[in-house]
């Protein structure tokens, strides 16, 4: 004797999650890697398999290390880019440590002091200064604010803003034609001092150009006068699949990266669009009050007579 037939809307609704969970089985291995980066606006996305900077390495130190509550996520080319220019500068400086800031939290979304850096391509690192009674270099001990005579406010021990090291940085950052940043904000009187000083000691004038452009104060939070905020642009890929720059995307950027393997093709980016997505490959925008997006994977099994399952999110 037959069994009472399952309801027409669970049995409609389990074929359309099966068939959706199931669709996706042709995907190339290795396609949730390609679908990696950032997504979304940096005040309002989140971030996909992104790279750990950790608490130190060859000339950086992070500020605060994961335990102590750093966020230390970014997308790799960003992650790379802080490796390799305090690497670089590292001999040059006398072998005092870049201080790191926050970039991201592993998975994006909203971390604690900070309206952005929530789609792994922001962030924080902190001026270099000299000691002012000595002139000697010091790490940075904090997110320290320098006046318009360059001079460290409310310190017991007076420092400087460090004009030559803090350029040369910014050189090191633009000339990095990988790692695309397309804006370092900065208040508007450090900007001038490091152009002043590029242009006073002859530093390459296409270097000078591209910093004049890229450096900015911030018109719609504080003038970051305590350190640099650091911005790398999207890829073609992380654009097609929602992410969104919130700066210029430089000419300059754009033929670097046509020279290189920093960013996949068009083609690429529109097969991408085309194909269709893991279940939760994207995992989508961050829940209200959590630190980091969520991941969605569709339960192991479902039977067509009973009503589709809610996706497990973690």
């Amino acid at each position: 004797m037959r069994g009472p037939h399952p309801p027409r809307a669970a049995l409609f609704g389990a074929l359309i999650f099966a068939a959706l969970s199931f669709g996706c089985a042709h995907l190339r291995v290795g396609e949730v890697e390609e679908l990696a980066g950032s997504r979304g606006k940096p005040s309002g996305g989140w971030l996909t398999r992104g790279a750990h900077l950790g608490p130190r390495g060859a000339g950086f130190e992070a500020l605060r290390s994961d335990a102590q509550g750093g966020q230390l996520w970014g997308v790799p080319r960003l992650v790379a880019a802080v490796r390799r220019v305090a690497r670089a500068l590292a001999p040059r400086h006398g072998g005092t440590p870049l201080r790191v800031g926050d970039l991201s939290a592993r998975r994006g979304g909203q971390i604690p002091r900070h309206r952005s850096h929530r789609s792994g391509r922001d962030v924080d690192l902190l001026f270099y200064a000299r000691d002012e009674a000595t002139g000697e270099a010091v790490p940075a001990p904090d997110f320290v604010r320098y006046d318009r005579a360059l001079r460290s406010l409310r310190r017991p021990s007076p420092l400087r803003f460090d004009v030559e090291r803090n350029w040369n940085l910014v050189e090191a950052l633009l000339r990095d034609t990988q790692a695309g940043v397309a804006r370092i904000f900065v208040a508007d009187w450090l900007r001038r001092a490091l152009l002043e000083h590029a242009r006073a000691h002859g530093k390459a004038a296409w270097v000078v150009e591209r910093a004049s452009r890229v450096l900015l104060q911030p018109g719609d939070s504080l003038p970051h006068d305590d350190h640099f905020h650091v911005r790398v642009a999207c890829t073609a890929s992380e654009r097609s699949l929602g992410c969104v720059d919130g700066t210029p995307v430089w000419s300059w950027m754009i033929k670097d990266w046509e020279k290189g393997d920093a960013v996949s093709n068009d083609d690429e980016a529109l097969l991408d669009l085309m194909e269709p997505l893991p279940f939760g490959a994207l995992h989508g925008p961050p829940d209200p009050g959590r630190g980091s997006a969520r991941v969605c994977a569709p339960p192991r099994a479902i039977a067509l007579w009973s009503a589709p399952p809610e996706p497990v999110c973690r």
